[in-house]
Formats: structure tokens, C-alpha cells, sequence
């Protein structure tokens, strides 16, 4: 038996440990319940995963290193080394997209990590944030916390709470400097509950939770569809490693996006021949609005004989021709173009072979892959649907996207 105080009033509780010793938790700050409380059942849906066994993953992870810093791949260990020198030194790697959040559904987030040992003027940060919003635990020189960004007043705010003060365990033995898994869950619907905590041995173990339902006067942070990420900076004259290793963003309860499907396509009037790889439909988002999730959802293509064509999906390609403009459906969140060709590069992420006329249906899994996102310079990734022929066909096609924002 044990005791427990809650709001102000004492009860006696039955403590439970497993066979190792550890105390067992149950109830709504257990790992046995998701964000909403409802009984976790082994089908999340996943909207990210992260490894970094050949290479940094450049097609998912913006960098950026400034100052007396580096950033080294290392193989064996499945890793990034994230290193600072000098005061002045950071590396900032972030997911290029960001990941999309259904209101009434929980978000999951699992990040794995081996922090720098903690000493003074040395900031390292692990969470699912940007500049304005999320959710980060952060060794701020030898103090851990958890923080809730927020933007919702028109300047960053923090709720900063330092190891002492979590609310349901303040883990004494945590060491930071040691591999750990970091994670969180939320339920935004603008007011809900954060939890934040780690994954040890195989549990859940929340060490605080953030509770927003009636207590504020606004929504905790202005959106929780956010990139995951990972920083180190020296502050003052401070020198220390943090690795980065493997990442996870699932939806508890499985994930659907809903609403219309907007398109481009050229006109029909007159449809060229297919002379080298041309452009047909292209989309990237609005400048001021890559704080969305635009995910392709369906290509259509047609030929007016039989002729084989190809047909490429190419994400961030070198073009030649290209015109964007505002899309005429939509939510004001694409730019679009219907011509143009490709030079070269970029990422073919799906091709196949086609003639007549018919539909390809993206599924949710490879959509959500292809979705777009942010380049290190703040500009929208591209993504050009393209066809050619040997045999110089007319051919067109349609490419189909939501918006999940």
C-alpha cells in the first residue's frame, strides 16, 4: 500500500513492482494508455521513421552547423555526431517535413539519442519543434527540462520545467550523457495534454505532463503539426558531442486525411508531342505557407494512341521553362505549373510504364513519404510529374494532392 496526494486530499494506493524491482504504473500516466487515455493496442500508424545507417538521410534532414562545429556520419553506430568547439558553435539537423497531426487522435513521438555530459554553456535539445512551437527536452548546461514552445502570443514563449519540479517522476537516476529514448505524446486540439518522458527497458516511463484544459485563455501552442529535431550549441566556452540516432512520429489510433483532392493538369486543347522528359503538372507550396503538409494523393495520364509512355514522379528536379503560379483550387497553400521539362537531378520517388488512359492511385503510406517539404533556405521542395516517349506520343497527365492544414 502507499499514499498519494491529488488536490489536496490524501488516498491510499496499491504500489505494484515487476520482477526487476521497478514500480508498475497504471492509469492515465502510465505507458498503458495513449495520449487521450484510451488503452494503447499494438497498430499505431506511422507518419515518419528515421535511420542513419549509410548516411546522414539528406532526402529527409535539413542541417545547418555555424561557428566551431561539425557534423560527422558515423556508420558503425548508426549516427550523427553532432559536435561544438567554441562559444558560438551549433548544429541544427531538422526534418525536412513536417508531420501531420489528426485532431482526436494521439501524436507519438520516439527520438533516440546519447547527449554530451552536462556542464555549463552547453545546450543540447531533442523534440518535436521548430523555432516557434513543440516540445523539447533540453539539458540547458547541467539542468534537464521539458519545454512547451509557443508562438500563440506573435512572440516565442516557453513553459520551462527543470528536472526537479516533473510532475509525476523526476527520474534522480537519468543520465544524460548515456543512449536514451526520448519520447512524448499530446493531444493538441489546441487546449489538450502533453506527456514527456522516456522509454526504458522496454516501458514508458512519463515523467511529466502539461495540462492546458481548463487553464489557459488560449491554445497551448499555435499548431502541433511540427518537423522533429535535434540541437547543440555552445553558449559560452563549452565543447561537447551529441549523437543523434534513430526517430519515430506515429498516430495512435491510426490516421485517415480527409477532404477534397485539388489537381493540375495542362490544358486539353492542345496536347504536344512528348519530345525529351516533359512536365505536365507540378506543385510546391506558397511561399509563407511551408508550414504545411501537402501530401500527392492521385496521377492521371492519357495518350491519344497506343504508344508506351513513362511516366516519372521526381521531387526537387533541375528545370528548364517552368512558370509557378497560385493554384486555382486549394486552400492557398500551392503554387502550381503545367509545362516545363526537367534537366536533371532530383529524386524519381515512382515511375511506370502507360498508354490509353487511367488513374494511379498514390497509397497513404507512399503519399505521406512524398509529401512535401522545407529546404534549408525556408524554400518549398518541388514535385514534377513528367512524361516521355521514344515514339514522340501525345500524352498529358494530372497530379492530385490534400492539404492537410
Amino acid at each position: 500500500m502507499g499514499q498519494v496526494v491529488r488536490n489536496s486530499t490524501q488516498f491510499e494506493t496499491v504500489i505494484e513492482a515487476d520482477h526487476r524491482g521497478q514500480l508498475l504504473q497504471s492509469g492515465p500516466d502510465s505507458g498503458t494508455v495513449d495520449a487521450f487515455g484510451r488503452q494503447r493496442i499494438s497498430s499505431p500508424f506511422p507518419l515518419f521513421e528515421s535511420t542513419l545507417r549509410y548516411d546522414k538521410a539528406p532526402d529527409l534532414w535539413n542541417e545547418t552547423v555555424s561557428g566551431s562545429a561539425s557534423s560527422t556520419h558515423l556508420p558503425n553506430e548508426s549516427s550523427v555526431a553532432l559536435a561544438v568547439t567554441a562559444s558560438g558553435g551549433s548544429v541544427l539537423r531538422r526534418t525536412k517535413r513536417r508531420l501531420p497531426y489528426q485532431p482526436g487522435k494521439g501524436l507519438s513521438v520516439l527520438q533516440s539519442y546519447v547527449g554530451a555530459p552536462l556542464v555549463s554553456g552547453l545546450v543540447q535539445e531533442v523534440g518535436l519543434f521548430d523555432d516557434r512551437n513543440g516540445i523539447l527536452l533540453r539539458a540547458s548546461g547541467t539542468t534537464m527540462q521539458f519545454v512547451i514552445r509557443s508562438f500563440t502570443s506573435g512572440a516565442v514563449q516557453e513553459v520551462v520545467v527543470d528536472q526537479e519540479n516533473w510532475n509525476i517522476f523526476t527520474f534522480p537516476t537519468l543520465d544524460f550523457s548515456k543512449a536514451n529514448i526520448f519520447t512524448c505524446d499530446l493531444e493538441w486540439l489546441g487546449v489538450g495534454r502533453v506527456r514527456a518522458g522516456f522509454v526504458i527497458d522496454g516501458e514508458y516511463q512519463y515523467c511529466h505532463e502539461f495540462n492546458h484544459a481548463n487553464a489557459l485563455n488560449s491554445v497551448y501552442m499555435t499548431t502541433a503539426i511540427l518537423p522533429l529535431t535535434y540541437r547543440i550549441e555552445a553558449t559560452s566556452a563549452a565543447s561537447g558531442t551529441m549523437k543523434q540516432v534513430c526517430s519515430s512520429v506515429s498516430s495512435e489510433g491510426g490516421y485517415e486525411p480527409l477532404g477534397p483532392i485539388y489537381t493540375i493538369s495542362p490544358s486539353i486543347v492542345a496536347i504536344p508531342n512528348t519530345s525529351g522528359e516533359r512536365i505536365v503538372a507540378g506543385i510546391r507550396m506558397m511561399s509563407g505557407r511551408t508550414d504545411n503538409v501537402i501530401i500527392p494523393a492521385k496521377i492521371d495520364l492519357a495518350t491519344e494512341d497506343t504508344t508506351t509512355i513513362q511516366w516519372r514522379l521526381r521531387k526537387n528536379a533541375t528545370t528548364s521553362g517552368v512558370t509557378w503560379a497560385a493554384a486555382d483550387n486549394g486552400r492557398g497553400n500551392v503554387q502550381t505549373t503545367s509545362s516545363g521539362s526537367v534537366v536533371s537531378g532530383g529524386t524519381v520517388i515512382d515511375s511506370g510504364l502507360f498508354s490509353a488512359a487511367g488513374s494511379v492511385e498514390l497509397p497513404l503510406g507512399a503519399g505521406l513519404a512524398s509529401s512535401l517539404g522545407v529546404n534549408v533556405d525556408g524554400s518549398s521542395e518541388e514535385l514534377v510529374l513528367t512524361v516521355t516517349s521514344s515514339g514522340n506520343a501525345k500524352a498529358t497527365g494530372l497530379l492530385g494532392w490534400r492539404e492537410v492544414l
